[in-house]
């Protein structure tokens, strides 16, 4: 009997344990299964890679412009109804970042009272609608995440979805990666493709870094997204990918070793240049060629950007500090006088920051320009605080979405991406954590 009141004692702390780490795990693989659902129906196309362009038509973009989206907005509705049930079950106290926070506030609440002067309020109240459930969403699964978490998360959900993309192509017979014009699309457009590979590669990159089980395993899914991301053939995801990598890099590595890093880096450039040379490459060609990923027929108009952009610019100028209203100047008769001009589909200015100018203004750019200043100020601050790498995440993804933005919309659209990094810097400006690492 006395042997047994020792024992008890000692197994307690491991029973308890055992019981927060099983929920915590559960509510991760849960909140990827109504994510990854979610967003596939309401997103994704299994057939995508059989479209023309990989993407939809003028006369398919006014009628989605137009209606709206069912089982959109249901989808939504469903994930906000889960980050509900997280944020009040959860117990992790509020630990403010009051720039963060503040700038996130801000922008949120001028979306919202954009609907006043928005073109089309009928358009830009569905598109606050799905927008607020997001926002609840974020908040719930940030007080119920950490980082750590977050970056699990990002890996089981978005991982999943380009396998299934494969697959997909596989059963079609579209998945051709030896081909010279082959883009690996999956279920989505290859250029929404992209940032979800990046995402990833940065938060696979954290967890083997942060000293997580099944560090091989987790190279694998890095160097796998990678390829991919590489096989999308997408030219600003795979430089911005490339970018926040080497941002994280900078700042996560001590200087001796980045130091190191740089002199052999420089030696070996400088002998690849030697052997190209003696192997009479000419570089300006051949290298230009593989930087452009075989896309260079495309580059010199920068696939029709050069065309676009004057159209947006002369609509951004007829409202240029408040914008048309969040999420709402695409309007089927905005989609066809534009898309008549061009001669092709067109749906999004193929730059965030236009895009912003044209929903939200001067005024709303500003402000989310404010919350990637802030949120990557955060990022970096949390790690040399925890010492904690998986805050690559945020802190890469933020860098890829400054690079990116620059030649695609994606960044400011609603999308299971940016959704996860909305996540993060919810739980950087409202739930800081305490301890240097959470157990997952």
């Amino acid at each position: 009997m006395n042997a047994t009141a020792l024992a008890l004692p000692m197994a307690r702390p491991l029973d308890s344990a055992a019981a927060r780490a099983l929920p915590l795990r559960s509510v991760v693989i849960a909140t990827a299964l109504v994510l990854g659902a979610a967003f596939f129906f309401s997103e994704h196309d299994l057939h995508i890679s059989l479209h023309d362009a990989y993407t939809q038509t003028a006369e398919q973009m006014e009628v989605t412009a137009g209606g709206g989206n069912a089982v959109r907005r249901l989808a939504f509705l469903v994930i906000g109804g889960w980050g509900l049930l997280l944020l009040v079950t959860g117990e992790q106290r509020l630990k403010i970042d009051p720039l963060l926070a503040g700038s996130l506030a801000l922008l949120l609440a001028w979306a919202g009272i954009s609907f006043l002067w928005a073109d089309d309020p009928g358009m830009c109240l569905r598109r606050l609608f799905v927008l607020g459930c997001c926002a609840i969403a974020a908040g719930g699964i940030a007080r119920r995440l950490s980082i750590r978490e977050l970056s699990w998360l990002t890996i089981y959900t978005i991982g999943t979805l380009a396998i299934v993309g494969v697959l997909a192509e596989i059963a079609l017979g579209t998945f051709r990666p030896w081909a010279a014009d082959y883009r690996f699309s999956g279920s989505l457009h290859p250029n929404t493709q992209g940032p979800g590979l990046a995402a990833v590669c940065l938060a696979a990159l954290g967890l083997i870094r942060g000293g997580s089980r099944g560090r091989f395993a987790l190279a694998a899914v890095c160097a796998v997204a990678f390829v991919l991301l590489v096989l999308t053939k997408s030219r600003t995801a795979t430089v911005a990918g490339l970018a926040g990598i080497g941002a994280v890099l900078v700042v996560q590595i001590p200087l001796r070793t980045k130091l190191a890093a740089s002199l052999g880096l420089g030696w070996l450039a400088l002998a690849g240049l030697w052997l190209v040379w003696v192997a009479g490459v000419d570089p300006l060609t051949d290298f230009g060629q593989a930087m452009l990923l075989g896309r260079g027929d495309e580059s010199d108009t920068l696939t029709g950007r050069a065309f676009i952009w004057p159209e947006v610019l002369y609509f951004i100028g007829q409202q240029p500090w408040l914008g048309h209203g969040y999420d709402s100047f695409w309007t089927p008769a905005r989609i066809d006088t534009i898309s008549t001009n061009l001669g092709w589909g067109l749906r999004e200015a193929h730059n965030a920051y236009l895009e912003t100018l044209l929903w939200l203004g001067i005024v709303g750019l500003a402000l989310a320009l404010t919350v990637v200043g802030a949120g990557l100020v955060a990022a970096v601050c949390g790690y040399r605080d925890q010492r904690d790498p998986t805050f690559a995440l945020p802190l890469g993804m933020l860098v890829f979405g400054l690079i990116n933005a620059g030649l695609e919309s994606g960044m400011v659209v609603i999308e299971l991406v940016t959704f996860l990094l909305a996540c993060c810097l919810l739980r950087m400006a409202l739930f800081r954590d305490c301890s240097p690492k959470s157990a997952t």
